[in-house]
C-alpha cells in the first residue's frame, strides 16, 4: 500500500503543481503535528450542501513577471543573449544605453528601489550590534559581533514598494518572459 501511495504522489506531484505543494506542506509539517491531526480529528466527509470551491486563478513566478515586464519595456534578455562578440564595444554602449535608462525607469516604477544605508561610499556609517548579514556584509576583517563604525563600500539596494504587473493568463503560459513575434509572410 506504501509503495503505491509513493508512486501516485510522485506522478500527481510531478504533474500537478498544486498537488505537489500539497505534499511538500504534507512532508515538512512536523511528525507530532500530523499524529495530532489523525488522532483528534476523524476525516469528515464534506456536507453535500458545501459548494464547490472554484479553482484557483493560474499564478506566475514574480521572478518571471519582472522579466517579462524588463523584457517589454526594454527589450533586456535580448541585449544579454546577444552575441556581443560581433560588434565594436562603441557599438554595444550606444546599444546598452537605452536599454538600462529603460531598465532603470522600469524598476523604479514597479520596485521603487532605493539605497540600503544612506551615505556615500567611503563615508563612516555605523553599524549596530547584531547586525542582520542580509543587511551588512563585512569585507576583510572585522569586529562584527559588536556594534561598530565601518568604511561604506556599497550602499546595498532595498525595494521600497513593489507593484509588479497582474499577470492574468493562462496556466500554460505561467513561464512565458516575451511571446515569438511572427509576421505573414
Amino acid at each position: 500500500m506504501r509503495l503505491g501511495l509513493a508512486l501516485r504522489a510522485f506522478w500527481k506531484a510531478l504533474f500537478d503543481r498544486a498537488a505537489a505543494e500539497r505534499v511538500a506542506i504534507a512532508l515538512d509539517a512536523p511528525i507530532d503535528s500530523r499524529i495530532e491531526q489523525k488522532t483528534s480529528s476523524p476525516q469528515r466527509e464534506p456536507s453535500p450542501t458545501a459548494a464547490p470551491q472554484p479553482p484557483a486563478a493560474p499564478a506566475q513566478n514574480p521572478a518571471i513577471t519582472l522579466l517579462a515586464t524588463l523584457q517589454r519595456d526594454a527589450r533586456l534578455i535580448d541585449l544579454i543573449y546577444e552575441n556581443l562578440d560581433q560588434y565594436q564595444d562603441a557599438q554595444v554602449g550606444a546599444a546598452a544605453r537605452p536599454c538600462l535608462k529603460q531598465c532603470r525607469q522600469s524598476l523604479d516604477r514597479i520596485l521603487k528601489i532605493e539605497k540600503l544605508v544612506p551615505a556615500n561610499e567611503s563615508e563612516s556609517v555605523e553599524v549596530p550590534p547584531n547586525a542582520s548579514v542580509a543587511r551588512f556584509r563585512w569585507i576583510g576583517e572585522s569586529s562584527a559581533s559588536a556594534a561598530a563604525t565601518a568604511k561604506l563600500v556599497h550602499p546595498g539596494w532595498q525595494a521600497a514598494a513593489i507593484q509588479l504587473p497582474q499577470w492574468s493568463g493562462q496556466a500554460a503560459d505561467a513561464e512565458i518572459i516575451a511571446p515569438a513575434q511572427v509576421s505573414a509572410s
